[in-house]
């Protein structure tokens, strides 16, 4: 859009006996966008803007955002609001101050006052405060009782629902787990109605069929958690080359188990950062990590967030050794007794199963191979005299000289 030489841009007028009322920063910036609808041309100082693109303009989420900017600026004096039912409202922006106006008519004459009466110019801007404190009181207390209903509706909506005991319903039996009681004797089956001392169940073998978390010997996990500087320290401690692939494959960042899984070996397996990170460069290059995603002749790494859960999870000890780090106890360092002896016995059982056993082997006897045919040989005819057989090679010389 080209720009006439030597014209004026468009302004708004807005008089300074408004900009020293005593209107603050949003106030103003609400006037301001009441001002500039002003057509100049007419004599009209009524303007009909919708709260909506009034709490647009200067960046408020809802419409009913802007209404106590409005309600100060006439309790000011700056603006008039005509609100008629079924009507669109209208703001009237008068030119001259207000009847019975004290104040300065403009920015000179304010500069002067605070300079030569500072007190009595507070006073006056203190005053004019007050004044929209007075015109925003009632709202303000329907505001109060808005927002701290919808704050313990969000809190009752957190907080689930505690059962209260009433003493009318006696507890169900649903399973193996039984009702368990807190009288004085709870092993006496002939004391059925016996009353609470005030003393707590026992958390054996006899709570609860001895599921209970003492009766098991372990605590109740989370009780303890890593601090968010810990957690840090641990994901930038990564190896570089796995950071770049966990980047790459995780853009927005790393999945809430990681956390959740460098936290259980901080606080469960009781090891500091430093061991941590230790432990993840130790296997990274034991374990061939590295060679396998930086060497030409490397398989490659198909997942990076596998990886780091083996670099971070516990050690593998087949004793179930808390101190065991990969084979070594952290504390002695020394190797782990308890791995060594597992070894040996899997070796003991390996040798066991290839030594041979003492009975003997079952033999088959051959299977005789069948002697060739042979066929049998026919004696001498017997009962044929020489003269007989003499006829038979006659036949046969006769036969013989037969055309075929």
């Amino acid at each position: 859009m080209s720009v006439a030489s030597g014209s004026e841009p468009y302004y708004t007028k807005i008089p300074e006996w408004v900009s020293e009322c005593g209107a603050n920063g949003m106030e103003s910036a609400v006037y301001q966008h009441l001002a500039k609808r002003l057509n100049h041309t007419s004599k009209s100082r009524t303007v009909d803007p919708s709260r909506a693109r009034l709490a647009a303009d200067i960046g408020l989420k809802k419409p009913d955002d802007v209404d106590p900017y409005l309600r100060a600026l006439e309790a000011l004096g700056a603006i008039v609001i005509h609100a008629r039912k079924g009507m669109r409202t209208s703001y009237e922006l008068p030119l001259w101050p207000p009847e019975g106006w004290t104040g300065p008519l403009n920015t000179h004459a304010a500069d002067r006052w605070q300079k030569t009466d500072p007190d009595r110019y507070a006073a006056w801007r203190a005053e004019q405060r007050a004044k929209v404190d007075a015109a925003e009181a009632p709202y303000a207390v329907k505001r109060r009782a808005r927002v701290s209903k919808s704050v313990a509706r969000k809190r009752s909506a957190a907080e689930p629902e505690v059962p209260v005991a009433t003493g009318r319903h006696q507890p169900v039996v649903t399973g193996n787990h039984r009702p368990v009681t807190t009288g004085t004797n709870q092993n006496d089956p002939n004391e059925e109605n016996s009353g609470g001392d005030g003393r707590r169940p026992p958390t054996g073998s006899e709570g609860l069929d001895g599921s209970g978390s003492a009766a098991s010997g372990r605590t109740e996990p989370g009780v303890e958690k890593a601090k968010p500087g810990e957690l840090r320290s641990v994901i930038e401690a990564i190896p570089r080359p796995l950071a770049e692939l966990l980047a790459r494959d995780w853009p927005r960042g790393l999945p809430v188990a990681v956390n959740q899984l460098i936290e259980q070996v901080l606080v469960s397996e009781q090891r500091t950062v430093e061991e941590l990170v230790e432990r993840m460069g130790r296997r990274w290059v034991v374990f061939g990590y590295e060679n396998d995603l930086l060497c030409s002749f490397g398989k490659g790494i198909r997942t990076g967030l596998g990886v780091l859960e083996e670099l971070v999870s516990a050690s593998k000890c087949w004793g179930n050794n808390l101190d065991c780090e990969d084979g070594f106890d952290r504390r002695t360092e020394s190797e782990c007794p308890r791995c060594a002896e597992q070894r040996e016995e899997r070796l003991a059982d390996r040798a066991d199963r290839e030594r041979p056993s003492g009975h003997p082997v079952p033999v088959e006897k051959p299977t005789p191979v069948p002697a060739p045919y042979v066929p049998e040989q026919r004696g001498e005819a017997v009962g044929i005299n020489e003269e007989q057989r003499a006829r038979a090679r006659e036949a046969l010389r006769q036969r013989a000289r037969l055309p075929r």
